[in-house]
């Protein structure tokens, strides 16, 4: 998935899932999760930014930026600043989302956290893994199912896009 929207230039990587609990089938756990890259994987990151560079794109990139190279240090400052931007701009959205879940839709939220998920670490743009509910928490799998959960659920991340458009 990442790789798919990197191939694709994306400008902000939304992952859609369900969480369940470790405990099994159960009442405690319940409630969104929202997820941006953990900063120990930002190696993982930088590398799929490298990769994603626009300048590889380019017909002869290597003639039409001669001496251009990845170890630079330049080069390294300058991804450097993108990742750090991009995690920032990630953070950003995962609030937004948050406070539509919580203060449009009425839902528990176990907040903003930082994790070391793949599809996240490799994706070359802010990115942001949303947890929709607990899928063995059988209330919440009866919400998650119906058509008014599921349209809740779309309709918030609608709203958080549209906020997170307007403050970039």
């Amino acid at each position: 998935r990442a790789q798919i929207a990197n191939q694709n230039h994306g400008n902000l990587f939304i992952s859609i899932h369900c969480n369940s609990s470790p405990e099994g089938t159960g009442w405690s756990n319940k409630g969104v999760m929202l997820l941006v890259y953990g900063f120990h994987r930002k190696e993982e990151q930088m590398e799929a930014l490298r990769e994603n560079s626009s300048i590889y794109i380019e017909k002869d990139y290597k003639k039409n930026y001669d001496g251009y190279s990845e170890t630079d240090p330049t080069a390294l400052i300058v991804l450097n600043t993108v990742m750090q931007k991009y995690r920032k701009q990630s953070i950003l959205f995962g609030e937004l989302l948050n406070r539509q879940f919580v203060d449009v839709d009425g839902r528990r939220s176990r907040g903003v956290k930082e994790q070391g998920v793949l599809v996240l670490a490799h994706s070359a743009m802010p990115a942001v893994l949303v947890e929709t509910g607990y899928i063995n928490n059988p209330k919440e799998e009866a919400y998650l199912n119906s058509e008014e959960g599921k349209n809740a659920i779309a309709a918030s991340i609608v709203r958080a896009l549209k906020a997170y458009r307007n403050k970039m």
